[in-house]
């Protein structure tokens, strides 16, 4: 199994990660890391890389896209879901920048 996930930066302390989870998607709550919760569900990690940097660039260019794209977007999803997209996804680029969020890709297999 492979895929990417978003979690909280490792070794945060308690009020970081509490502000992780509050500027992260809502699955960002566990204070494990993601190959401690893929071997807690009796997988072995192959590999887990890093994949931060890439992802804030494409979190950026997602905000800029959407910014040049207002008013179709607006028209398209609504003023209320244009207005929360744009927000969860400038609070998920600040908690990158801030350090607090990281994305990283996981490869486990079952033994």
């Amino acid at each position: 199994m492979a895929g990417y996930v978003i979690h909280t930066a490792a070794g945060l302390r308690a009020r970081d990660a509490s502000r992780a989870t509050e500027l992260g998607p809502s699955e960002v709550v566990a204070v494990a890391t993601p190959d401690h919760l893929a071997r807690s569900a009796g997988l072995s990690v192959i590999a887990m890389e890093d994949v931060t940097v890439p992802f804030r660039a494409t979190c950026e260019a997602m905000l800029r896209a959407r910014g040049e794209l207002e008013d179709a977007l607006r028209a398209e999803e609504g003023d209320e879901v244009y207005e929360e997209e744009q927000a969860d996804k400038q609070a998920m680029l600040l908690g990158i920048v801030e350090g607090l969020l990281q994305r990283s890709l996981i490869v486990a297999a079952k033994p």
